[in-house]
């Protein structure tokens, strides 16, 4: 897996992309959040939970489907009528941020592969290039040289491409409202 950190950073990136018009820090906030959530079958472990199981590590809540759930859930945070011309935009952001957790889970050199279209199947992918080191499940062992390691690969392959993405998003609008 890539660091909680890593897929966080991956998900306000896409919210820079996504925002509403009204934008809170509550939004932000669940940007960061959904794309870190997947993580969530962790508990797993340490409830004995195969690693191979549809609900074991990087099966089940790492799926697409797990990631429309979540948008749906996401958006009731978002039910006000200042909202309303920003629903699709919601979820698309929100769908997006937590589908990217198993998308950069598919870009590290380790595990088994991820569930993408579990429930229907729990067949494991990974992506052609995996060029992010896998990141341990547990955060004693990820401050560590190793740690840093890991981290560097990520800053190279997700964070740098993210401040890009999210530069080049905050950019477009400004010269967008620049228009007249």
């Amino acid at each position: 897996m890539a660091s909680a950190f890593t897929h966080a950073i991956a998900g306000l990136a896409i919210a820079t992309a996504f925002r509403p018009r009204v934008s809170s820090p509550r939004f932000w906030v669940l940007s960061a959040v959904v794309a870190a959530l997947p993580d969530i079958d962790g508990i797993g472990f340490w409830a004995g939970i195969p690693y191979e199981s549809l609900f074991g590590h990087r099966g089940f809540t790492h799926s697409l489907f797990f990631a429309a759930i979540v948008a749906f859930a996401a958006m009731l945070a978002f039910r006000a009528r200042a909202f309303d011309g920003d629903r699709k935009r919601l979820w698309t952001c929100f769908f997006l941020g937590t589908a990217s957790h198993g998308f950069l889970d598919a870009l590290t050199n380790g595990g088994g592969g991820v569930a993408f279209f579990a429930p229907f199947a729990n067949e494991r992918h990974f992506l052609p290039w995996r060029p992010i080191l896998v990141s341990p499940m547990s955060v004693r062992r990820f401050f560590t040289e190793r740690g840093l390691r890991i981290l560097a690969t990520e800053i190279v392959w997700v964070w740098i491409p993210a401040a890009i993405l999210a530069t080049a998003m905050r950019t477009a609008r400004r010269r967008k409202n620049e228009l007249p």
